[in-house]
């Protein structure tokens, strides 16, 4: 029997033993109770509440309808309200022994892990709840991320109970959080196994097969919970969320505001209302909402991410800083955490800080034009004009350089002893495998991959980790296949524009094609997905694929994206319509004038609308003074040459095109070789 049902057997009988002799109000809230105890029955949590409101209205005085109203708020996620009902109820004279569980729920839902435990470990604490107990100690300890003792804390409770559906999907929980998404898979399938009808197994599958497959994937999983039950939260509140990422935050807006019916005061769902009011740049009623969680999410990274934002989009540097170090400090490699941190530390004019924060990625030759841009701004401010200059001339060139481990990991000889103590730990050996890296020790950190992706075969981290390795050995097919082992676990735009990435320098463009289509099936809004089949469908010669993902950016980020206009003014002059593009392009030029891309953009729309412009040349020379690598500007400008008749210089620039591998506009480029 479970703890679940034994809790309303027990509260039925207390509802029987208690009921008086005469009418009367607390008859009346006694009724009440019986109806929401068979409401509970028939996993109707909503009609339960209402019963139970009923019954302490008609007898604020019933402690027994506090602890069974505790308990509904419990199912639907309201750790607020529980714990509200709970000292209701102790003030009523309701022993604590009975209530430690719940008491221990209510503080874990409250973002405090540390009460949970001690409720749970209580010596008064009701030994029938014992399997209840255990599974909320092993949730805090995991909370806690003392993931050994939570692993023993579900083992105990597996001996107790080892058909627990609700403590497998525990177990498939935790194995998320410790990044070992293959036993996650088969928990939360052993969950579903025990209760083909658990509203909380659909809705665990869910949130698996959207961090395994992508969003689209997971939304059949979170409509069969939804269909099972129609209120239960967490299902209405992951839902929302995947909608929200989907593009879909007309929808996700109305879950949340049925979770908030069901839970008043829910923390999820008004962090979700924030996250779509910044989204659409209301930033004012963000906070508010932000605000209504009353620090419950709060140390969350989501949490803090979106704090941070909205203290930068409102003039606040200063708090935005107090956000997004704490984050950067417990995820180094989360890019957009580290960018903006330093435009905040920029803002609160810290240029040192920013310039250390913004040094790991700025020293990669992969650096993003942005983060090369900002780099200038920080090393202005410190008095470094040359300095500032040359990060100005990289982002300014038109494509950038190979990918590079990310640095900041420390010394190998610093990160060793930590790995070695533990050879199969995935956090201190990824680690010694980054400092490796940076070292330039590609063997050894290869060597040290194998050992832990063995060692870890569900963990995607591993995989990922092998696979970089095989990128700075310089073997991009093997990379590949370790990226596609993690995808196969957690296909998320991490792993996914790394497999696009492996598979383009290992010469295999329909494999790395198929890999980004995945990416964006799943993940419809995903820019960095979007902007990357852009630039496909443009060099494959499909244009008016390529400017409908562009103009569709556009739409979403505005007009102030220089590299956005740019490629729909490619896509539009290469669909033969130059004139269409000339504004895209002259306003990207304006946005970013020293870029090679905006100088190419431009000069290839004025040559192709106006061949007798002598701006359109000299503007594709600009690009190649930028970016004298870049094939594709080494090509336009050819094309450019040969049409004016200058046959010495059209061929030396279409020869520097072609000598490039792969150049997909190869074959336009050797017929006008040959016509020379």
């Amino acid at each position: 029997m479970t703890s679940a049902r034994r809790f309303l057997i027990l509260a039925a009988l207390l509802a029987l033993a208690g009921a008086p002799a005469a009418a009367g109000p607390r008859q009346d809230a006694r009724a009440g109770l019986a109806r929401a105890l068979v409401a509970l029955k028939k996993d109707d949590p909503r009609t339960a509440r209402v019963e139970l409101m009923n019954a302490i209205k008609a007898d604020p005085s019933l402690a027994e309808a506090r602890i069974v109203q505790a308990r509904v708020l419990l199912m639907l996620g309201n750790g607020r309200g529980a714990q509200d009902e709970l000292d209701r109820a102790a003030q009523l004279g309701a022993p604590l022994g009975p209530m430690r569980h719940l008491r221990a729920h209510a503080a874990l839902l409250n973002g405090d892990p540390e009460a949970a435990l001690r409720e749970a470990a209580a010596p008064d604490a009701d030994p029938k709840e014992r399997l209840f107990r255990t599974r909320i100690t092993g949730q805090a300890l995991q909370k806690l991320e003392r993931f050994p003792e939570a692993a023993h804390a579900f083992d105990r409770a597996l001996a107790l109970a080892p058909q627990e559906s609700a403590l497998w999907a525990d177990i498939a929980r935790f194995n998320v959080a410790t990044g070992n998404m293959a036993v996650a898979q088969q928990a939360a399938d052993r969950a579903l196994s025990l209760a083909p009808g658990s509203v909380d197994a659909l809705t665990l599958k869910g949130v698996l097969a959207r961090d395994r497959y992508g969003l689209t994937e997971s939304t059949r999983w979170f409509d069969a919970a939804l269909k099972r039950n129609p209120d239960y939260v967490p299902a209405l509140t992951e839902y929302a969320a995947t909608l929200i990422d989907l593009g879909r935050a007309g929808k996700g807006l109305a879950l949340t505001r049925r979770a908030l019916t069901l839970a008043p005061g829910l923390p999820r769902a008004f962090f979700l209302q924030a996250l779509i009011a910044a989204r659409a740049e209301n930033y004012t009623l963000a906070r508010s909402l932000l605000a209504r969680t009353h620090g419950a999410l709060d140390g969350q990274a989501a949490t803090r991410l979106l704090s941070g934002v909205l203290h930068m989009e409102t003039g606040n540097a200063t708090l935005a800083v107090g956000e997004l170090k704490p984050l950067l400090d417990a995820q180094p490699l989360n890019i957009r955490a580290r960018l903006l941190l330093a435009r905040a530390y920029v803002a609160d004019s810290q240029y040192e800080d920013a310039e250390a924060t913004l040094f790991p990625l700025v020293e990669r030759t992969d650096a993003s034009t942005y983060a090369l841009s900002l780099a200038a701004t920080i090393h202005d401010a410190l008095g470094h004009p040359d300095i500032a200059a040359r990060f100005r001339a990289r982002a300014a060139a038109m494509t950038p350089g190979r990918s590079l481990v990310y640095r900041g990991a420390g010394t190998p000889a610093e990160t060793a002893p930590a790995a070695n103590a533990s050879p199969s730990a995935a956090a201190p050996n990824l680690r010694h495998i980054r400092a490796l890296l940076e070292a330039g020790q590609t063997q050894m950190a290869l060597a040290r991959a194998k050992a832990l992706q063995a060692a870890n075969p569900g963990a995607p981290a591993a995989a990922i980790a092998l696979g970089d390795c095989w990128m700075a050995a310089g073997q991009p097919a093997n990379a590949a296949r370790a990226y596609e082992a993690a995808g196969n676990l957690r296909y998320d735009e991490n792993t996914a524009l790394r497999l696009v990435d492996a598979w383009t320098r290992a010469g295999k463009r329909d494999r790395a094609e198929y890999a980004l289509r995945l990416l964006l099936w799943q993940n419809p809004m995903n820019v960095s997905a979007q902007r990357l089949a852009a630039s496909y469908w443009l060099a494959a010669g499909d244009p008016v694929r390529a400017s409908a993902v562009l103009e569709g950016l556009a739409a979403r980020l505005g007009a102030t994206d220089a590299l956005t206009m740019a490629g729909i003014a490619y896509a539009y002059t290469d669909d033969g319509t130059a004139e269409r593009a000339l504004p895209y392009a002259a306003h990207a030029y304006r946005l970013l004038p020293a870029s090679a891309v905006t100088s190419d953009a431009l000069g290839w729309a004025l040559y192709n609308a106006a061949p007798e412009d002598p701006r359109g040349l000299a503007l594709l020379e600009k690009a190649a003074q930028l970016s004298p690598r870049e094939p594709l500007v080494r090509w336009h400008l050819g094309e450019a040459y040969a049409a004016r008749g200058d046959k010495t210089r059209a061929e030396r620039e279409l020869r520097a095109a072609l000598s490039a591998p792969g150049f997909p506009r190869a074959e336009l480029a050797l017929k006008t070789l040959r016509a020379l």
